[in-house]
């Protein structure tokens, strides 16, 4: 017995919205699945930065990256977000970047990443304007897809902040999205959307969100934005617990978002979530096949935490090819199941108050050859052979194992 439940109910879309929505998504090409199979991995400027991104700072972080060993552990994307774009559209309804911010140019630093082991990525709204008030894509979907494709960018992150002509429906915006999808896929890049992230978590508009995404986008957001004045518990267990029924929409080359990983020392964005607490992030992004995406400062992120980052269990949990299919509560534990990593990992979560207890045997963990079983604990690297689990969690505490 290793030491360290009521099942919760999978909720799919009913006959009746899945019919409304196929008829929205009517006459599309083949669905995401035949993009790139894995969860994106890299870094996204946003948390760290906000609209202060430069190109200085971009280089300064895809060094660390390549220095700190997390290139090489795949971490292999930069994608800029918000804030890179000069402030209006040339006189001939150009895009372009900020030359105060970026005086080399967007195709110079998709260059400089190279050399480094890393591609870049950007970021865009589907509307009029950004989140940060910036030009956005709408009306130059094509022509910004081909523009970004011409600067060496392979990954596309498409916001929604407005912009839309007046009374723009659901529907309106799902076919907005998968026209701009369509060139952004067609133009060689991935493509990640934002339809779902702004209705109501677990409404029948969401669901429909999330479904319409998953035909259309290598990768879609499905929570709200993380915010620095929640708890690491509230963040960490709401994104889980928004993310369980949407298994069934996740597979290769089509996975769902639970935004960035903020370890550390966050500049613009200050979570200051404890290195456990980051722990927890990673645990629950990894189970649920999450893309992984960190946005910190890497110069002031403890050694500790750089290598949690790196730790090839995680990194093999995410990258498996599947969410998580199977939960279980136990005495106010719940335990969070996939096949990965040479055998069943396992999530185990206190999403509670108070300090829970309890016992899993292996059959209630999915594992039935023989028992006793070798495991290894992706944070401790503790291995061994156990007939069970026994675990005691602190409230929000997570662990993650791996049953050969």
């Amino acid at each position: 017995m290793l030491k360290l439940g009521k099942v919760i109910a999978v909720v799919t879309l009913t006959a009746l919205l899945a019919a409304v929505i196929a008829l929205m998504v009517a006459g599309r090409p083949a669905d995401a699945s035949t993009g790139p199979g894995k969860p994106a991995m890299g870094y996204n400027t946003w948390y760290e930065y906000g609209a202060g991104i430069t190109e200085s700072r971009v280089v300064a972080q895809a060094q660390l990256m390549a220095s700190g060993g997390l290139v090489a552990a795949g971490y292999d994307t930069m994608n800029l977000d918000d804030a890179w774009q000069a402030p209006a559209r040339t006189s001939a309804g150009v895009l372009t970047w900020d030359v105060s911010k970026f005086p080399h140019g967007l195709p110079w630093l998709a260059k400089r990443l190279a050399l480094l082991g890393m591609k870049l990525g950007i970021y865009t709204a589907i509307g009029t304007q950004t989140c940060a008030r910036m030009p956005g894509s709408f009306g130059h979907y094509s022509q910004d897809a081909a523009a970004f494709a011409s600067w060496g960018v392979t990954f596309v992150k498409v916001d929604d902040c407005g912009g839309l002509p007046a009374g723009t429906s659901l529907a309106g915006k799902a076919a907005y999205f998968h026209q701009f999808g369509v060139s952004v896929k067609g133009d060689g890049m991935l493509y990640s959307d934002a339809l779902p992230v702004l209705l109501p978590v677990g409404s029948d508009a969401w669901y429909s969100a999330v479904y319409v995404s998953s035909k259309d986008a290598n990768m879609w957001r499905m929570t709200p934005d993380e915010h620095w004045l929640d708890t690491a518990q509230t963040t960490i267990m709401g994104h889980l617990n928004a993310d369980l029924p949407l298994h069934g929409y996740a597979g290769p080359g089509r996975w769902n978002d639970l935004d960035m990983l903020v370890p550390g020392v966050v500049d613009a964005h200050p979570f200051g979530w404890t290195p456990a607490q980051a722990r927890s992030q990673m645990s629950v992004w990894a189970q649920e096949a999450s893309p992984l995406l960190i946005s910190t400062n890497l110069a002031k992120l403890p050694n500790g935490t750089l290598n949690d980052l790196k730790n090839p269990h995680l990194i093999a949990i995410d990258q498996s090819g599947s969410q998580a299919p199977v939960s279980l509560v136990s005495n106010g534990i719940l335990a969070v199941l996939k096949g990965a990593d040479g055998g069943i990992s396992v999530l185990l979560a206190n999403e509670g108050t108070r300090t829970a207890h309890t016992v899993f045997t292996l059959p209630q963990l999915h594992v039935y050859k023989g028992p006793h079983r070798p495991y290894v604990n992706v944070w401790t690297g503790a291995t061994g052979t156990i007939s069970g689990v026994s675990v005691t969690l602190a409230p929000g505490a997570t662990a993650l194992l791996v049953i050969r």
